[in-house]
C-alpha cells in the first residue's frame, strides 16, 4: 500500500527550525529577506540570496569587492575597487616619461642591427654591441669627401681609387714614372677591370716611339668577341714587317674558329701579291685546304681578265668531296669547248663515280642534236646502264607529238628485269588503247605466274570501270580464280553504298565449300539489311548443321534484342522438330537470369511431357497454375451446409481432385471432404459424416482448395 493515506498530498504539520514535517523551497525574495525560520533555500537562490546578503566592500565595511581594469587603476578615483599587479604595473608605465638628453625616464637597449645602422637616437647601446659593430668597421668616407695631402702614401695591400681623376706625371716636370721597376716578377694591371676603360699610350707626334719587349715569355694582346684591331691605319709609304729574316715559326693571320673575313691586298689600288714567290726552294702553297666547307674564288669574267692554270711535267688534278658540284664555262654562248685531242688514244671517262651522279648530255632547252655512236664506218656496240647495279634509264618523254621506236630486225626483243622491278605501261594514258598480243593469238598470254607473293590488279583505278573476263559467248570457257591448293584469300565486291553481288548459275549446281575447319560467314556486316536463304518458293530441303560431328549451330545468339521466329507463318501448318533424335539430346530453352520466362502455347491440342518426369529443379521455386473462371484446373471454394458445386467447363470423368481444408470458418462440427464429377460442367465437394456413409455434415461450412489432374 502506498506509504500516505492520500499519495497525491499530506496535510501533516509544517517543519521548523525545532520540528520536523512538511516544508518548500524559499523564493529569491524570501531568500534574500532572511527572517523565515520554516523554509528551505535551494543552490539557486542560496547564490542570488547570497549576493544580496553580502555587502559591498568599502574603506571601513568588509565585503564583496572586484578588480579594477587599467583605466580605472591610472584615473585614481573609484574606493571600492582592488588594483592588481598587471594594473599596478601598467600604471607604474603610464605614469614615467620617456628619456632623452635632457629628462630622466624609461629608456630601451638598442638592437644590434641598430647599434650597425647608427640611425636611432633615443636608444641606448651596450658595450657588447659597440665593440661587436668596431670589429667589422663600415666603409670611411662619404660622398663629398675632403682633399688630401701625403708626401708618403704607402699601403702594405690594395689601394683603390673611385670616383675621381687620378693623375700621374702630367705636369710639365721631366721626371720619370715608373710602373713595375722592382726586380721582384709581379703582374702590372692596367684598365684590366670588366668597365668601357680607354687607355692611350704615346702618341704620333714627331720622332715620338714605342718599344714593346718581352723575353722568353709570349706576347698577348687581346680584347673582347667584338673588338676591332687598327694597325697602321694612317701609314702611306711606311714598311710593315711581320716577322724576322730567319724565320722557322709559324705566321698565322686569321685562326679565329668564327666566321670572318682576311684581306690582302684588297683595296683599290694597283697591288701586286705575291705568295711563294721565291725561285730559290720549292714551295708548298695550301689555300683553305681545312677539311670545312670552303668557298674559293680565283679571278673574274670581267673585261679580258684571264686565268692561267699551268702545271710542268706533273700531272694536274682537279678534284673534291664526293657532293661536290663542277661547272666548266656555264657562262659560254658562242665560244668552243674542246676536251681531248683529234688523235686521242687514251681513254674519255665522263662519269666513272662509284656514287650516285647524273650525267647530263644536250639538257638545255636549245635543239639540240646528240650524236651517240652514229659513224657508219665500223660496228660500234653502246652501253647504256649495263652496269649491276640499280640504273634508272629515261628514254623520251610523254610531251606533245614525242615518239619512240624501239627497233629490231631478225634478232628477238627481250624486255627483263630484276625480281623486285616494277613494270609500267601506259601509265599516263586516257583514251588511248593499250594491246598486248595478236587478235588471232594462239600462244599463251601470262599476267603475274611469279612464284613469290605478288599483287596482280586489274581495273583498279578510281574511274568507272568495266573487267571483262571469258565473256565471249561462242566458245565455253573454263575461269579458273584461286584455285591453286594453298591458302587463297578471294574477296569479291564491297560493303560500300549500294555495291551488290550476283553469283548466277544455270542447270548446273552452286557449291559453296571449304576444308574441315574453314569457318563461314553470311551477313557478318548487316545491320539493318535482311539475310534470305532459300527461295519463297522453295520445295527442296534447307538443312543447317547437319555435321556428324560435335558443333554449334547459333541461331540469334548475338547480344541485341533479338525475335527468332521458327516456322511461324500462319497459311500452313508446321512439323517443328527439336532434338528429335534417338540419343540423349539434352535440350535447354530460356535461362534463369533476370526476368527471363518461357512461354508453351498449344491450340486444342496438349502440351505434352513424354518419356520423362517434369522436374522443378530451383530452390524456392514451385508449381504455378492458374485460378478463378470455370475453365481452370485450381481454386478455392466454401461449403455451404456441408456442400458446395463449383462449375468447370474442362472437367472431365475419370479426372483426380486433390481437396485440402483451408480454415473451418463459423463451422459447428467437420467431416470429410469428399466430391462428385459432372462430365464438362461441374464438380460437387461434400462433407460427410466420418462413419455413416452418403450423409452430408450440415454443421461443416469451412474453406477448402483445390487441383485438378488429368491422368494420361
Amino acid at each position: 500500500m502506498p506509504k500516505f493515506p492520500n499519495p497525491s498530498g499530506y496535510a501533516g504539520r509544517k517543519s521548523n527550525q525545532h520540528l520536523s514535517g512538511q516544508s518548500r523551497f524559499a523564493t529569491a525574495a524570501e531568500s534574500a529577506d532572511g527572517t523565515a525560520t520554516d523554509l528551505v533555500i535551494s543552490p539557486a537562490t542560496l547564490s542570488s540570496a547570497g549576493d544580496l546578503l553580502i555587502p559591498d566592500a568599502t574603506t571601513v565595511i568588509k565585503g564583496k569587492a572586484r578588480f579594477a581594469t587599467p583605466t580605472e587603476a591610472a584615473a585614481g578615483i573609484a574606493t571600492d575597487i582592488f588594483v592588481n599587479p598587471a594594473a599596478l604595473a601598467a600604471l607604474v608605465l603610464a605614469g614615467s616619461v620617456n628619456w632623452s638628453e635632457t629628462v630622466s625616464g624609461i629608456g630601451q637597449l638598442a638592437t644590434q642591427a641598430e647599434t650597425n645602422t647608427g640611425t636611432d637616437d633615443n636608444t641606448a647601446i651596450t658595450p657588447l654591441k659597440l665593440k661587436t659593430n668596431l670589429t667589422t668597421p663600415p666603409a670611411i668616407g662619404g660622398s663629398t669627401p675632403a682633399a688630401g695631402s701625403f708626401t708618403t702614401l704607402t699601403a702594405s695591400s690594395t689601394v683603390t681609387f673611385t670616383g675621381g681623376v687620378l693623375n700621374l706625371g702630367t705636369d710639365n716636370a721631366a721626371n720619370a714614372l715608373n710602373i713595375g721597376l722592382g726586380t721582384v716578377a709581379r703582374a702590372i694591371h692596367v684598365g684590366d677591370s670588366a668597365a668601357a676603360h680607354v687607355i692611350t699610350i704615346g702618341s704620333t707626334t714627331g720622332a715620338a716611339s714605342i718599344t714593346e719587349l718581352v723575353g722568353t715569355g709570349n706576347y698577348s694582346l687581346d680584347g673582347a668577341a667584338t673588338s676591332t684591331y687598327a694597325w697602321g691605319a694612317s701609314t702611306t709609304t711606311g714598311t710593315f714587317t711581320f716577322g724576322g729574316t730567319a724565320q722557322t715559326g709559324t705566321i698565322t693571320l686569321g685562326s679565329s674558329s668564327g666566321t670572318n673575313i682576311v684581306a690582302i691586298g684588297a683595296g683599290t689600288g694597283a697591288t701586286t701579291v705575291n705568295i711563294a714567290g721565291g725561285a730559290t726552294s720549292a714551295k708548298a702553297v695550301n689555300i683553305a685546304t681545312g677539311a670545312v666547307a670552303n668557298v674559293v674564288i680565283i679571278g673574274s669574267v670581267t673585261g679580258a681578265a684571264s686565268l692561267a692554270l699551268k702545271a710542268g711535267t706533273g700531272n694536274f688534278s682537279l678534284d673534291g668531296a664526293a657532293t661536290t658540284g663542277y661547272s666548266i664555262a656555264p657562262s659560254v654562248t658562242s665560244g668552243t669547248i674542246v676536251i681531248g685531242g683529234t688523235a686521242g688514244t687514251g681513254a674519255m671517262t665522263f662519269g666513272s663515280s662509284s656514287g650516285t651522279q647524273i650525267v647530263n648530255l644536250g639538257t638545255g632547252e636549245g635543239a639540240a642534236t646528240v650524236n651517240v655512236a652514229t659513224g657508219a664506218t665500223s660496228a660500234k656496240a653502246v652501253n647504256i646502264g649495263t652496269g649491276a647495279v640499280a640504273n634508272v634509264l629515261i628514254l623520251g618523254s610523254t610531251t606533245g607529238a614525242a615518239s619512240m621506236a624501239l627497233k629490231v630486225g631478225t634478232g628477238h626483243f627481250v624486255l627483263t628485269t630484276a625480281a623486285t622491278s616494277n613494270i609500267t605501261i601506259g601509265a599516263a594514258q586516257t583514251t588511248g588503247t593499250t594491246t598486248i598480243g595478236g587478235t588471232a593469238q594462239t600462244g599463251t598470254i601470262t599476267l603475274g605466274s611469279s612464284s613469290g607473293t605478288n599483287i596482280l590488279a586489274l581495273g583498279v583505278g578510281e574511274g568507272a570501270t568495266t573487267v571483262n573476263i571469258a565473256t565471249g559467248a561462242t566458245n565455253a570457257k573454263a575461269v579458273n580464280i584461286g584455285t591453286g591448293a594453298i591458302a587463297n584469300v578471294l574477296t569479291l565486291g564491297s560493303v560500300t553504298g549500294v555495291s551488290s553481288i550476283s553469283l548466277l548459275v544455270g542447270t548446273g549446281n552452286f557449291s559453296l565449300d571449304g576444308n574441315a575447319a574453314s569457318v563461314y560467314a553470311l551477313g557478318a556486316s548487316t545491320t539493318t539489311g535482311t539475310v534470305t536463304i532459300g527461295g519463297t518458293a522453295q520445295t527442296g530441303t534447307m538443312t543447317l548443321g547437319s555435321s556428324s560431328g560435335t558443333n554449334i549451330v547459333a541461331i540469334g545468339a548475338g547480344e541485341g534484342a533479338t525475335t527468332v521466329n521458327i516456322a511461324g507463318g500462319a497459311t500452313a501448318a508446321k512439323a517443328v522438330n527439336i532434338a528429335t533424335g534417338a540419343v540423349a539430346n539434352v535440350t535447354t530453352i530460356g535461362t534463369a537470369t533476370g526476368a527471363a520466362g518461357i512461354n508453351l502455347i498449344g491450340g486444342s491440342a496438349l502440351v505434352k511431357v513424354s518419356s520423362s518426369h517434369f522436374q522443378i529443379a530451383t530452390t524456392g521455386k514451385g508449381l504455378q497454375m492458374k485460378g478463378g473462371v470455370v475453365t481452370d484446373m485450381c481454386g478455392t471454394g466454401v461449403l455451404t451446409a456441408g456442400t458446395q458445386t463449383i462449375a468447370n467447363t474442362n472437367i472431365a470423368t475419370g479426372d483426380l481432385i486433390l481437396i485440402s481444408r483451408i480454415g473451418a470458418a463459423a463451422s459447428t462440427t467437420l467431416g470429410v471432404l469428399s466430391y462428385t464429377i459432372s462430365n464438362g460442367a461441374s464438380f460437387t465437394v461434400t462433407s460427410l459424416i466420418l462413419g455413416t456413409p452418403g450423409s452430408t455434415q450440415t454443421g461443416d461450412v469451412s474453406t477448402y482448395s483445390y487441383m485438378i489432374v488429368r491422368p494420361v
